[in-house]
Order: C-alpha cells, then sequence, then structure tokens
C-alpha cells in the first residue's frame, strides 16, 4: 500500500446506518507527499429532516441544508478528490461504509485503500485506554475549533498524523500504518466487474471453490457492501484471507428484508455444511434440560439428548434450556442452583437417598428431605429457569410476517416458532402437512429476536386461512 497520497475524511451523517441515514456533510483534506495540496467542505441536502438530536450534536439544523447540494451533485467531484488517495478516517469503516453507500445511490463503484486514525492511536500509544477523538484532541494538545463538524474533524485528523510523523520514526509509522491499513484484494477467479454489479439489497451469498464446492454462506441487508467487506487484507483474519484465495465464484439471493436473509442462510448452511460455516455448519445432537416433578410434587431436571428427545413445536412448554453439550447444561446448572437456594440433588446433579451436601453448607433449604413447602420451591425454580425457558409463542394461531423493498415482496408463514413456508399472496389459503413442520432451535432464536423487536410489530398479521392447517 502506498501512503504519498492520503485523503482525509470526516463526515457527519443524520444516523448510524448507511443504508437508511444520509450524510449532510462532508470535509476532506487531500495530502501528497506530506503536503495539503486541497481541501473540500460542503453541506449536503439529505432530502430527509434531520433529527433535533443530529442537530445537537453537529448544530446542523433543516434549513442549512435545504439549499445544500444533493450528493449525486457532488459525487463525480468528491470522486476525483478522493481518486488515488488512501482514505483516512477516524473509526473508518462508519465514514467509509456511509460514502460507498451514498456513492453507490448515484450510480458510481467507489472502493479506496483505507486505514483508521483511532487503530494507528492504539498502535503508538498502547498504554493508553481511550483513543476517540477528544482525547486525541486533549492528549495532543490539537485545536479544533468546531467539534462535531465535517472538516473541523477532518483537520484534527491531518495535524494528528503530523503529528506522530515527527515523534516516531519513520520506519515506526510504517509499520503501524501497515498493521491498521486495509485494501481492496480481489478473488482472483472473479472479474471486477462482478463485483461492481453486485446488489445494494438484502440476501444470502454463497461462495463457492474448486468444484463448485461451497465453502461460504452469509447474509447481509447490503449483499455489496458485505460481500466486498471479506475482500479487504486485514492481517488479523487468517480466515477471510483463506476464504478469498479459494474463491472460485460467488451466488447472490436477494430477499425482501433481514429476517428472509436469516433465515434463508440458517437453512442453507445446514444443507450445503460450507466448510467455514463452523457454528451452524452442522445440525448437532444438542442437551435439552426436561422439567419434571418427582414423587413428592418437587420439581426436578432430567438432561436428555434432543436424538432421544427431540424438540417439537407441542414440548416448548417443559423445556427448561437447551444446550451444546451434557458438560455445559451441567454447569449451568450448577451455576442456576447456587444463585436461587435450589438442591443440586432434586437437579439430578446429586446421588444418594439422603439430604443434598448443599444441606449441611446451607445451600438448600431442605427439599430434598421434604423440609421445604412444594410451593414455595417450585416457584423459586420456576423463577430460577424463567430467563433460560422457551418464550411462549405469543399468538393464538399462525402469523404472516410480510417484507418489503423497492425490488420484491416475502410472507412467511410461522407458527409457535416454526418457520412453516415462504408464501405468496395467492397462496394465502393452504394447507400444509404435518412432516413439512419442524422445529429448529436456530430459527427459533432468529424469530425470537425479529418478533421482540417493537419496529417489528407493523409487518406482522394473523392468518386466516379458509382452510385449517393440518394438524401437527
Amino acid at each position: 500500500m502506498q501512503f504519498e497520497k492520503l485523503a482525509f475524511v470526516d463526515i457527519e451523517t443524520t444516523g448510524a446506518s448507511p443504508n437508511v441515514d444520509r450524510v449532510i456533510e462532508i470535509g476532506v483534506l487531500r495530502v501528497e507527499k506530506g503536503q495539503l495540496v486541497k481541501t473540500y467542505s460542503t453541506l449536503v441536502d439529505p432530502d430527509c429532516q434531520i433529527s433535533p438530536f443530529i442537530t445537537n450534536i453537529t448544530g446542523i439544523v433543516q434549513k442549512d441544508v435545504e439549499s445544500a447540494p444533493s450528493f449525486h451533485q457532488i459525487a463525480d467531484d468528491l470522486r476525483e478528490l478522493l481518486s488515488g488517495c488512501t482514505f483516512v478516517a477516524h473509526n473508518v469503516r462508519f465514514d467509509y461504509g456511509f460514502l460507498k453507500a451514498e456513492f453507490a445511490r448515484a450510480g458510481i463503484d467507489f472502493d479506496a485503500d483505507h486505514f483508521c486514525t483511532a487503530k494507528l492511536s492504539r498502535s503508538l500509544y498502547p498504554r493508553y485506554r481511550r483513543h476517540n477523538l477528544d482525547s486525541i484532541i486533549r492528549r495532543h494538545k490539537i485545536t479544533c475549533e468546531n467539534r462535531h463538524r465535517a472538516f473541523d474533524d477532518a483537520k484534527v485528523l491531518w495535524d494528528f498524523f503530523q503529528k506522530v510523523s515527527s515523534k516516531f520514526p519513520q520506519k515506526r509509522i510504517i509499520s503501524a500504518l501497515g498493521n491498521v491499513s486495509k485494501r481492496t484484494s480481489w478473488p482472483a477467479a472473479i472479474p471486477k466487474e462482478q463485483i461492481a454489479n453486485l446488489p445494494n439489497t438484502p440476501g444470502v451469498y454463497i461462495f463457492y471453490g474448486d468444484n463448485n464446492v461451497p465453502i461460504y454462506v452469509g447474509k447481509s441487508i447490503n449483499l455489496k457492501n458485505r460481500i466486498t467487506s471479506h475482500f479487504t487484507d486485514d492481517i488479523h483474519s487468517v480466515k477471510e484471507m483463506k476464504i478469498t484465495q479459494q474463491i472460485k465464484n460467488i451466488e447472490v439471493i436477494e430477499t425482501a428484508g433481514e429476517l428472509g436473509a436469516l433465515i434463508l442462510e440458517s437453512n442453507l448452511i445446514k444443507k450445503l455444511m460450507p466448510v467455514y460455516n463452523r457454528q451452524l455448519r452442522l445440525s448437532k445432537s444438542l442437551t435439552v434440560a426436561h422439567a419434571h416433578k418427582d414423587v413428592n410434587g418437587f420439581a426436578t431436571v432430567k438432561l436428555l439428548n434432543t436424538d432421544e428427545f427431540p424438540i417439537t413445536a407441542h414440548n416448548l412448554d417443559n423445556i427448561l434450556g437447551v444446550f451444546k453439550s451434557k458438560r455445559q447444561a451441567q454447569t449451568a446448572l450448577k451455576k442456576i442452583a447456587d444463585e436461587h437456594r435450589l438442591c443440586k440433588k432434586l437437579m439430578g446433579l446429586e446421588k444418594g437417598t439422603a439430604r443434598c451436601f448443599g444441606y449441611y453448607l446451607k445451600k438448600c433449604d431442605g427439599a430434598c428431605i421434604k423440609l421445604e413447602s412444594t410451593n414455595i420451591y417450585n416457584l423459586r425454580f420456576e423463577i430460577a429457569f424463567s430467563k433460560l425457558k422457551f418464550k411462549k409463542w405469543p399468538f393464538e394461531q399462525p402469523i404472516i410476517i410480510a417484507e418489503s423493498s423497492s425490488q420484491k415482496q416475502e410472507n412467511y408463514l410461522i407458527d409457535r416458532w416454526c418457520f412453516l413456508k415462504k408464501m405468496e399472496e395467492e397462496d394465502f389459503f393452504t394447507t400444509l402437512k404435518a412432516d413439512e413442520i419442524k422445529f429448529d432451535f436456530d430459527i427459533y432464536k432468529i424469530l425470537k429476536s425479529f418478533l421482540l423487536n417493537p419496529k417489528n410489530q407493523g409487518k406482522i398479521r394473523l392468518f386466516k386461512p379458509q382452510v385449517v392447517l393440518s394438524e401437527y
């Protein structure tokens, strides 16, 4: 990577998401061979409202940007200014990601080598804990007249770079820059035009290696940004380097939204078993903590393997928790017993017919020898497992979750935490066979997170088929 041409960049935006929010101000200082050769500063009309929160931080109000140019109007000039430069910003993923998204909306494919001044500060000053811009300003006695304005913050970065360049030997600076820099490193077998034509939409992507063997499956709300993020040279990510070296083909499957991408990714990983998806690759047997009651009415736990006790939509209420292994389950049960004064003997963690060891240590109230009320003990038992237990299905019937984008709409039929099928509008009156309905723990976690998010409530409606779903 060459550092002879640097562009120190800062932007202000309407929010934190490059896919939803917009740039409202840009500041750039172009430096060549250590000399400042050009500066650039402009407000940008985001074509949307600026929130009071952003105004409070930046001081930029709606009327300030109403007469400003749109990003589309400045895109060509800005691209020329940044051309050939290493892109420099503080927490560079934010600024770089936003400008890539804005350029993409303007029909321009923007890529640049880049490095982060926050990481540079950490590399050169590891003894300090804080490396945000305010800390750097104070630490290095840098003047910033208008904090949280794009040009002034960008100038802070140039001033900081000059200070460290004069304080540290050149070899040390070059070494630090090499450690914190990222460069685009396209897979040799993939034409750059194919990367340029990737969609900026939600969906799933599949990387194929030799003989068209799937090696990695991923998902994103912006396929192009996520896929290209794999192709940055990061010495800390051996996995990314290996994936990049092996890619021979890329397949993308667009979805209408994030939920569809999450469900499709989970299903494809289990189906294709790509080598670099280690977490979800194998549909492994899990350990289930199952609720029972002993002959005296005390709540107890049995640890069962999902091979012998499959999780279904019918038995979720009796499952106290799901674990990767029996050892992990036992560790969790011991911690719960200690925190809630539960009897480890009733929890299946101790054997014998006499009182448990915890009773002697005054960590058990005597449930094991019937000295404690079953009602009190069982209530404490219920509270202890309340966070681990499966969430109760919050609807009395199946639901439809509708996701839409400018490209498409998709509808997902869900019941009792099971993904049943993707439906078209004309398929809403349908039946479903019992053997089509399967509980998947990973899908449960996806759906739970989605349904508990208030912003998704408007996408949900009850499913009212003319024909009742087949029993299952």
